[in-house]
């Protein structure tokens, strides 16, 4: 077999495996009931203030990560200070530690500033958690970008800060993409802190749905693979419309 056709045939597999699972989960939530199961999960009284709590804490930990990220990653990469290499380990630090591992001091900085059931306490640790990762991408993509691009801009009467905005961050627009939608996908799915710190009813994000639509529905399965279909539909859309960004997004922020 040739190797192009061997390398299509290994991606098909690759490709059936994924879709197994989704599959799977589309089919049972249709069973038993069919559309009807949709119909009585969003019946379901909280589920759309569900969704906006995660969309409100999903959409300001994605602007807070952008932001931090950006400016940190340009300090970085084109400025020159003390101690900055010994900094930006610590903060890569930060790629080696479990959630499960910082639960506890978490939790006592919660209570201390009483940030349980409050959106600042889920953004807070979303953004604090996604700012390593989000900080080695684009310093990849500042790196790439030739430092005579910001001389030219100081020479041409531009500050630091302006020469920033207006030239280099402009030119990161894939890799910001990137980290935006990757920041998306994590602070909407994260189950283990907004289980623990938005127990309020009406302060619960949707990934907590399926545990509380266990109680609610016992072993009615189809509505609770309906819930799950539900809950990851805006996750879905939004990866399939801008894939082809993602994808040049992580390879503009790995290769220098």
């Amino acid at each position: 077999m040739r190797p192009g056709r061997l390398a299509l045939v290994v991606m098909l597999a690759v490709t059936v495996l994924w879709m197994l699972p989704l599959y799977r989960l589309v089919t049972v939530s249709l069973s038993q009931g069919g559309l009807d199961n949709y119909a009585e999960v969003i019946s379901q009284e909280g589920i759309f203030r569900y969704l906006l709590n995660s969309a409100i804490v999903t959409a300001a930990t994605v602007v807070a990560v952008l932001a931090l990220a950006s400016v940190s990653a340009f300090a970085f990469s084109k400025l020159r200070f003390p101690g900055r290499n010994v900094l930006y380990a610590v903060v890569l630090a930060g790629l080696m530690i479990p959630v499960a591992a910082i639960l506890v001091p978490l939790s006592q900085i919660q209570q201390a500033f009483g940030l349980y059931n409050t959106y600042p306490g889920l953004i807070l640790p979303y953004t604090a958690l996604a700012l390593p990762f989000a900080l080695v991408l684009l310093r990849g993509a500042y790196d790439a970008l030739p430092d005579q691009l910001l001389e030219a801009a100081v020479v041409d009467g531009a500050g630091t800060w302006r020469a920033f905005l207006r030239v280099m961050l402009p030119l990161t627009t894939p890799t910001l993409v990137m980290v935006g939608i990757w920041t998306f996908l994590n602070s909407w799915n994260e189950f283990l802190l907004a289980l623990l710190f938005m127990s309020a009813p009406d302060m619960r994000t949707v990934t907590v749905i399926p545990a509380s639509f266990q109680l609610a529905f016992f072993v009615d399965v189809p509505k609770i693979f309906a819930a799950l279909v539900i809950i990851q539909l805006p996750v879905v859309l939004l990866y399939a419309a801008l894939q082809g960004k993602f994808q040049r997004g992580l390879t503009a922020g790995a290769i220098k």
